[in-house]
């Protein structure tokens, strides 16, 4: 295809487009498939690209090394495209294209470098406006792939995309599933420009008294400026927030730091350096100048530096640290998406920076500093061992629920993040198989059948992929009128052990199985 070929397209005649990788975006990614037989869609899979389909033109890429390896044929990638093609146009999508890359990423092979020959492919025959376009996939290298071209890339924790994600840098946006990567793309075809807009917007409210809601890569955050108490005080009043639970306050560099601590023990030091910016809280005494409606008039306040990267801009933008607690009604299910976020608060909020879903998806470790020894107050993604591999034993690991009116820090209540469906912790979730009213949340693949509703956390039983999706399952399940919500508790090791103290303080009850005439 020459140049003078794409010529033949006038400017404003190019069209947008997305690009979607196949295994693990489209489908279940259940290893190498050599027949149709094997395909398994997504529930969202044709949703999703019906929407897609009104405004882009749709590409499908697929790395498929296996053919490299002599696993599978060509033919036999071939065929499953083939029948998935005809699958989707018998939904009324159509893939203008379907793109195979046969090699092992190692081999660095023609179809990437020095730009991936598809996108330009593309571009010069179909007639597609690159800039305009997004890429989506469950690697970290279906993301770059654009870059060089100006494809907006966005990445799924579907599939493979929750065991590559430490690899993914921290500026590139996660999406829970292929339905909300959509949802977002609807409303930023313009991704960095209007990314950039949403936050220099926001950083304007925070200045004028403004509250906002904001990613970061624990939960999203209902921020204000810390120094301004007026501004805080809608903070409680949105949220119903009772004003004895302090607040977390949110800086960007450690210069922020000194106004707000009255000292910096030597503990400290090696905490910030090796867990900042991340989801670490400490908590230091305060300076007088932090106003007590932050801090519930303790004596103590506790910050952390978020390592989401719209968020450091916006606290660098408004000039100010953000005092924030999780964007949502008090009590209830902490959001991981802007979507929650809007489901609640958008009536009080003055703007809401979407940034698509929340990388870890608890609330951060709460560590105090005020003592001899530190102190873990809340477990989260940040475990005990990490910690005490920095600064030797913690003190008072198990620390016993805190009373209305003496929170030393968030978190500490003893119900907290529950649903408005009654969520159970049960003994045996095979008792409760046969209720299409309960829905089931699962950290791992069960040979069980339930008649209702279920969530997998993590197809691997993986730990951190289950706290990922945590939040989002339960929101998911909450929507759905239910009776309740079954689950059970995971080992109480790693980040199980924040996992556990989450849904124990959801939980409505722990139940015994119904008999048959009961209900829940």
């Amino acid at each position: 295809m020459t140049m003078s070929s794409f010529l033949a397209f006038p400017m404003n005649n190019l069209k947008p487009a997305v690009f979607l990788d196949r295994d693990g975006t489209l489908i279940e990614d259940v290893g190498i498939l050599t027949h149709p037989d094997q395909i398994r869609l997504f529930p969202d899979t044709i949703d999703a690209l019906q929407r897609l389909s009104r405004n882009y033109v749709l590409f499908v890429v697929s790395n498929q090394p296996g053919i490299s390896k002599g696993l599978v044929t060509s033919q036999q990638v071939a065929s499953v495209n083939s029948a998935l093609d005809d699958l989707l146009r018998k939904k009324n999508v159509t893939i203008r294209k379907w793109y195979i890359c046969p090699h092992q990423r190692n081999e660095n092979c023609h179809c990437i470098k020095p730009n991936p020959f598809f996108l330009q492919e593309a571009a010069y025959r179909y007639g597609i406006d690159l800039p305009r376009s997004f890429i989506i996939g469950d690697h970290p290298h279906d993301v770059y792939t654009g870059d060089t071209l100006g494809v907006f890339g966005l990445y799924l924790l579907t599939g493979h995309g929750a065991r590559h994600l430490p690899e993914l840098p921290a500026d590139r946006l996660v999406f829970h599933s292929l339905l909300e990567a959509v949802h977002w793309i609807s409303k930023h075809p313009q991704p960095a420009q209007q990314l950039d807009a949403s936050v220099r917007r926001a950083s304007a409210i925070i200045k004028k008294g403004g509250i906002i809601a904001f990613p970061t890569e624990t939960v999203y955050g209902l921020g204000a400026d810390v120094f301004n108490p007026q501004a805080v005080a809608k903070i409680f009043k949105a949220k119903n927030r009772p004003l004895y639970n302090p607040l977390i306050v949110h800086i960007a560099e450690i210069a922020q730091l000194a106004p707000l601590v009255a000292d910096i023990p030597d503990v400290a030091w090696p905490l910030i350096n090796r867990f900042w910016p991340g989801p670490l809280t400490l908590i230091f005494r305060k300076r007088q100048i932090v106003p007590n409606i932050v801090t519930a008039s303790h004596p103590t306040v506790a910050v952390r530096m978020p390592l989401q990267p719209l968020a450091a801009k916006l606290i660098r933008l408004s000039e100010t640290p953000i005092a924030a607690p999780s964007a949502n009604f008090f009590g209830r299910t902490s959001p991981t998406s802007a979507t929650h976020v809007m489901d609640q608060l958008q009536n009080v909020c003055d703007a809401v920076i979407d940034g698509g879903a929340c990388r870890i998806g608890l609330e951060s470790t709460v560590l105090s500093l005020t003592e001899a020894r530190p102190r873990l107050l809340r477990p989260g993604a940040i475990t005990q061992k990490e910690i005490e591999q920095v600064v030797g034993r913690l003190m008072l690991v198990d620390v016993p629920p805190a009373k209305a009116g003496s929170v030393e820090s968030p978190g500490m209540l003893p119900y907290h993040y529950a649903t408005k469906t009654p969520l159970c912790l049960v003994d045996s979730l095979a008792a409760f198989s046969r209720r299409p009213d309960v829905g089931v949340l699962l950290f791992a693949p069960s040979e069980l059948l339930f008649d209702g509703p279920v969530e997998l956390l993590s197809p691997s039983g993986d730990m951190i992929e289950a706290a990922s999706n945590l939040y989002a399952a339960m929101q998911k399940l909450d929507l759905l009128g239910l009776s309740a919500i079954i689950t059970n508790l995971t080992e109480e090791t790693g980040v199980g052990i924040a996992i556990n103290d989450r849904l124990r303080k959801a939980s409505f009850k722990t139940v015994q199985p119904p008999t048959a005439h009961e209900k829940m």
